[in-house]
């Protein structure tokens, strides 16, 4: 009676082993490929396969196409490719995936697609009220809301899929939205590599708000900060981008935001910026007093730009790197109208005014890490459309704004060139804000 269970549990232990063996054979296969964005280079490529790789092995033996600078990172599984072409890209690039896994089993060649290329988002006015529309690359517009009577925010989410909204009806009463995208931005063919398709519309909160802000981080988790009629209605919840929803017991003297690479947010307070994790282990809050407000997050490298307003009028410019004391990179009495830097912290861009002959004059400056201005030059009859940011594009190495002139009632997308700040476009139709929105 004994011998035959014994009997059983070894032809189990042998099929096992016979299955392992069989799987050890057969050729290692790439299981998913995606979008990086927390990183410092120009994009980045996640690549998921069935067994550990081997790296040097897929470096040399992979092909890239436009060639560009680019390294390889990871253990063996999963591996990351980092371009850093520092003119940017113009054009999809061709990926021949091609090596060995760590015994030596080739991986069958395959080719890729893979567009980089953020999205052009716009608020546009219209008729009956205002909507957002994404630009396709062959220039036209294609809707991503429905129209509303007003338009109070847009937020493309950090990771590419998706964008939240805050409309306003006429009494003013705002309402949140949340609407997905499918994205198609990797391919095995160059067919294949379409416009984003939207999703369904998700109203976030039902009921009547005063006001709502929205933050986003490279994730794609956002943060959505709101407050109703009702006494204590003052909500700040997280949505993570794997479908999970937090509410955070956090108070704010003013819009919070999230940390690029996750794990943190800034929040305002009536003496300072405070900097805390996102789960409370009761360590002390790191704190920057004075009156300070931030001006743009440096990508990935923990950097972030700030505007400090000082009591004799004056404003200055200043990098904060973790664990060091704000650097001054400027300071004088022009106004300081948008900011932005590359994901390293190297380059600063800032849009500066002041008042001439009855009129606001805007130059664009690019300061490096000693403060030094390396490039300047006039916006001149342009002016940067109020409350509107400024961004930079990693993957084409431009800046986006969004511009307007004496007499115009709405502004318009410009590009510009981020080494030279030389004009690359500025677009014919009219608009009230633009955006970039990642390729997801």
């Amino acid at each position: 009676m004994t011998k035959r269970p014994q009997l059983m549990v070894g032809v189990g232990i042998a099929l096992v082993l016979l299955q392992q063996q069989v799987l050890l054979q057969r050729p290692p296969r790439l299981l998913k490929i995606s979008s990086q964005h927390v990183q410092s280079g120009t994009a980045a490529l996640d690549l998921q396969f069935s067994r550990p790789m081997d790296r040097s092995a897929i470096a040399a033996k992979t092909s890239i196409t436009p060639s560009a600078p680019h390294q390889w990172f990871g253990e063996g599984n999963p591996l990351r490719v980092v371009m850093d072409a520092p003119s940017g890209l113009e054009a999809p690039i061709k990926l021949e995936l091609e090596g060995v896994d760590r015994r030596q089993t080739l991986l069958q060649r395959q080719r890729w697609w893979w567009d980089p290329r953020p999205w052009l988002v716009v608020t546009r006015r219209l008729p009956k009220g205002e909507q957002v529309q994404l630009q396709t690359r062959e220039g036209d517009w294609i809707p991503l809301s429905p129209i509303w009577p007003a338009l109070q925010s847009l937020v493309p989410l950090g990771n590419g899929k998706g964008i939240a909204m805050v409309s306003s009806d006429a009494n003013g009463k705002e309402t949140i939205w949340w609407r997905g995208l499918q994205t198609h931005n990797i391919s095995r063919s160059l067919e294949g590599l379409k416009t984003p398709s939207p999703m369904s519309l998700k109203q976030l909160r039902s009921d009547s708000l005063l006001f709502g802000h929205l933050s986003t981080n490279l994730n794609g988790d956002l943060l959505v900060q709101s407050g109703g009629l009702r006494p204590g209605s003052d909500r700040v919840e997280l949505l993570q981008a794997k479908g999970s929803r937090q509410r955070l017991a956090i108070q704010s003297a003013g819009p919070i935001q999230l940390l690029p690479a996750g794990g943190g947010l800034i929040t305002p307070t009536y003496n300072g910026l405070t900097l805390r994790p996102l789960i409370d282990k009761g360590a002390p809050l790191q704190m920057l007093p004075g009156s300070r407000e931030l001006g743009a997050f440096c990508g990935a490298s923990g950097k972030a730009v700030l505007v400090r307003h000082w009591p004799d009028y004056r404003r200055s410019i200043e990098l904060v790197i973790p664990g060091a004391a704000p650097k001054q990179l400027h300071l004088g009495e022009q106004a300081v109208l948008a900011l932005a830097c590359d994901g390293k912290g190297q380059r600063i861009w800032a849009v500066l005014g002041r008042w001439q002959q009855q009129r606001g004059a805007h130059e664009l400056v690019l300061i490096n890490t000693d403060g030094t201005v390396m490039q300047r030059r006039s916006l001149n009859p342009w002016t940067v459309q109020a409350g509107t940011p400024m961004q930079w594009d990693a993957v084409g190495n431009q800046l986006l704004l969004t511009l307007s002139q004496a007499g115009m009632s709405d502004g318009r997308a410009a590009l510009l060139d981020a080494d030279n700040l030389q004009t690359i476009d500025i677009g014919a139709d009219p608009i009230g804000e633009a955006q970039w929105l990642q390729a997801g």
